[in-house]
């Protein structure tokens, strides 16, 4: 199988960004037949492929509404645009990377991430140093790093304080590493048990507590 291509989803929109936002997910879900086919997951929004699932995926819908909250902090939930409209277009300022590099299945086992996070955290840690985002959005993948390896590279969570969006529901925790970086620890975004509503509210929160 090939290395998956990711990062930058347009690299100048990325590079003029007020405020450089990285995702961090898991691996890539890809067909038996195309996993052998080099494949850049950037694609599918960098050409608008994913317009048409943008409401029917839940990994591209919260991730395209809660980016959304970050770059509009002040519009309200009501005033949202849908994912396949407007709002879309907030993700192609992103840059989106996963922890396995090669192609996999529809269902994440934990071990096999952990494995691909222990082989390959170099070149993942120099990814991350290199797109030198002012916000990091972990979907459910911070648990894989060492605090220890991120420290390295200039973001000390081992060494900030674990704040949460919402005291009641902890479900997003952040770390305000410095004036210029934000940590951001989510659930991933195709988790079920938590409403786009909540999920796009609580990393805005998050963002802008920190702002």
């Amino acid at each position: 199988m090939k290395k998956i291509i990711d990062g930058k989803i347009n690299e100048n929109l990325y590079d003029n960004a007020l405020c450089k936002i990285l995702w961090i997910l898991k691996e890539a879900n890809v067909s038996q037949e195309d996993k052998e086919k080099e494949i850049d997951i950037c694609d599918g929004f960098r050409e608008d492929w994913h317009i048409k699932n943008a409401l029917s995926v839940p990994t591209f819908r919260k991730m395209i509404y809660a980016t959304y909250g970050i770059i509009n902090p002040s519009v309200e939930w009501q005033d949202v645009p849908f994912a396949n409209k407007e709002a879309y277009n907030v993700i192609k300022q992103i840059a989106y990377i996963n922890i396995n590099k090669y192609p996999a299945n529809s269902s994440s086992k934990d071990v096999y991430i952990k494995k691909a996070y222990d082989d390959n955290k170099i070149e993942l840690l120099q990814q991350i140093n290199e797109l030198n985002p002012n916000v990091i959005v972990f979907g459910n993948t911070l648990k894989f790093f060492k605090y220890e390896d991120l420290d390295k590279i200039g973001w000390t969570i081992s060494k900030t304080e674990k704040r949460y969006a919402n005291d009641t529901s902890h479900n997003t925790a952040f770390f305000k590493i410095s004036s210029d970086k934000l940590c951001i620890h989510a659930y991933h975004p195709s988790y079920a048990k938590i409403a786009d509503k909540v999920y796009w509210n609580e990393i805005r929160e998050a963002f802008s507590d920190w702002k």
